[in-house]
């Protein structure tokens, strides 16, 4: 049940109940000072009696007194270690595991989420559970247990006074049950909210230079106070309607010791029971109310807690992209087959594409922006699946092929460069992780990067900050470059490779790319068509059809689409 309510391993669970055991065995023993006070005073009620009694020397209340504080130690220090240090474990295992999942899912659920959110679940719900399993779990466990001893215990003394005990607790467990009724939907909605506030405060760090130069700063901070100040009467909302019910089963709880005594009272003018064992329970009411008081407290937080389980939930049970693992590939072409695709249901951005782009070929894609150039790039490396139709990969459909198996043939260059706070060595690297110090470098002086690496203090093992921050937009591009060069894989994917790089540059690394195509299948997006020309196949995109397909020189004659956007831009860079 706590496996799959809490994603925990069976190792964790495990280390759970054997906490809670171990701590029910710790309160249980902490119950027997309780029962020779009772002794004591029942010792004490008889010699007031003139009764004969016998009496325990002070060496055997020294004996048990050592006893009990030694097993008491031995037992906490045990429950101790399995509490924190497996839930320390089983924190890092589900943090992992989620991250490692996040590697599997397709870019259809990554893009549906922000980078807050999925930080903050990784993080934040993920510290929930730790905290849960830590303390409150173990707590409620071993409580039950050591109450349930306790209760066992308590019927071969007085049945009557026992089941008075007990009355309480059903009427507190259902006020506790409803709590998740009462309140679960308002803590689900103020998570949204914290989530909604994680994403402005990030989007306004990311932005903050935007935001002072336009003068927009002090707006944007009020619309984030302005989310704040809607989350404090919702949480207000929250802890009033869940300390409702943990109140009320509190008070519950605490109306049961009175049940007890009146109840007690009178068995005890009926000669029912002596005093000695009104005493003892009235005493044992009190140690059985006040974990199970604590038990409530425990439980709503529980409760609160399945909002951090379910967006835990929603990562680790998502269906992931299969596919075999060994599939043989006659060649690299890369054939789009009738394929239709949407975002978005009913959107569609593709609509019955068909081409192929072959082996040793140079393939470009133009269009005007939002024509489905990208999406095609994506849907080729298999970041998204196709709605309809099938893309092959020589004679395999790409949905056949296990994903990471898949990217382990594409070398992919985006619009936008994701670089690591690390030096650019490292950054390359990423291409082949196996590579040698002379490949990363040659891969950089083909994707003309020396000429500014040579200028930087520590030259290629200089590092760059967050995202590449020390360099230019153009220098971030070459990296990202230099990294497909270093992989060398057969198939290359270019997403406007050259959108930040000046003339000159984007020659020398048009030729770079040339060198490279030698033998590849080579799928390129481009907005200056000068610089493809030359290509073997161009694919002209128009609303998410294609309309033209063939040579520049071909497409010139046949294809108003293309011959309009190249007149356009020769007249405008003519100008």
């Amino acid at each position: 049940m706590l496996k799959k309510m809490f994603n925990l391993t069976d190792a964790g669970q495990r280390a759970v109940y054997k906490s809670g055991v171990w701590l029910a065995i710790f309160e249980v023993l902490a119950m027997v000072p309780m029962l020779l006070i009772i002794k004591v005073f029942n010792t004490m009620f008889e010699s007031l009696k003139g009764n004969d009694i016998e009496t325990w020397n002070l060496a055997i209340y020294v004996i048990i007194g050592t006893v009990i504080v030694i097993a008491l130690y031995l037992s906490y220090r045990k429950m101790y270690k399995l509490k924190y240090i497996s839930a320390a474990e089983e924190n890092a295992t589900l943090r992992m595991s989620v991250m490692d999942k996040l590697r599997r899912l397709p870019e259809s659920f990554l893009s549906k989420h922000d980078l807050s959110d999925l930080t903050s679940t990784v993080m934040d719900d993920i510290g929930t559970i730790e905290g849960i399993l830590a303390n409150q779990l173990t707590e409620m466990i071993g409580g039950f247990l050591s109450i349930l001893v306790t209760i066992v215990v308590l019927f071969f003394f007085n049945v009557k006074l026992t089941l008075a005990l007990c009355v309480v607790i059903p009427v507190a467990a259902i006020a506790m049950g409803l709590s998740d009724v009462v309140s679960g939907r308002t803590h689900m909605k103020n998570r949204i909210i914290k989530v909604s506030i994680s994403d402005k405060i990030q989007e306004y760090l990311e932005n903050i230079k935007v935001l002072k130069t336009s003068g927009s700063i002090e707006e944007y901070q009020f619309s984030i106070k302005k989310i704040m100040r809607r989350l404090v009467p919702r949480l207000v909302l929250f802890e009033f309607l869940a300390g409702m019910c943990v109140a009320t089963a509190y008070n519950v709880l605490r109306a049961g010791i009175g049940i007890v005594a009146v109840y007690g009272i009178s068995l005890l003018i009926r000669g029912e029971i002596s005093i000695p064992v009104f005493v003892g329970f009235m005493l044992m009411s009190v140690w059985v109310y006040e974990p199970l008081s604590y038990t409530c407290e425990y439980l709503g937080a529980v409760i609160a807690s399945k909002v951090a389980a379910t967006r835990i939930k929603n990562i680790t049970e998502y269906e992931e992209q299969s596919g075999d693992k060994d599939i043989p590939f006659g060649n690299y072409d890369i054939v789009f087959d009738n394929v239709s695709f949407g975002y978005e249901k009913d959107e569609q951005v593709l609509r019955e594409v068909d081409f192929t782009a072959k082996k040793g070929e140079y393939t470009a894609l133009v269009g005007a922006s939002g024509c489905g150039k990208s999406t095609i790039c994506k849907l080729a490396a298999r970041l998204w699946d196709v709605d309809s139709g099938s893309i092959r990969l020589g004679n395999s459909d790409i949905k056949d092929v296990a994903p990471e198996n898949l990217f382990k043939l594409y070398s992919i260059v985006f619009q936008d460069v994701t670089l690591f706070n690390d030096t650019i060595y490292n950054n390359i690297l990423i291409g082949n992780k196996n590579a040698t110090r002379e490949q990363v470098l040659k891969a950089a002086e083909d994707a003309q990067c020396m000429s500014f690496i040579d200028k930087l203090p520590e030259g290629i093992d200089t590092v760059i900050g967050e995202n590449g921050h020390t360099l230019s937009g153009g220098e971030r591009q070459r990296l990202s470059i230099a990294r497909a060069f270093l992989k060398d894989a057969p198939i290359v994917l270019l997403d406007e490779s050259t959108a930040s790089i000046d003339p000159e540059t984007e020659t020398k690394i048009q030729a770079a790319i040339e060198r490279l195509t030698s033998g590849r299948t080579v799928l390129m997006i481009a907005h200056r068509l000068r610089s493809i020309v030359n290509c073997d196949r161009i694919i002209v995109l128009d609303e998410g059809r294609v309309v033209g397909n063939g040579t520049h020189k071909e497409l010139m004659e046949t294809c108003e689409v293309y011959k309009k956007l190249y007149t356009l831009q020769c007249e405008s860079e003519n100008i």
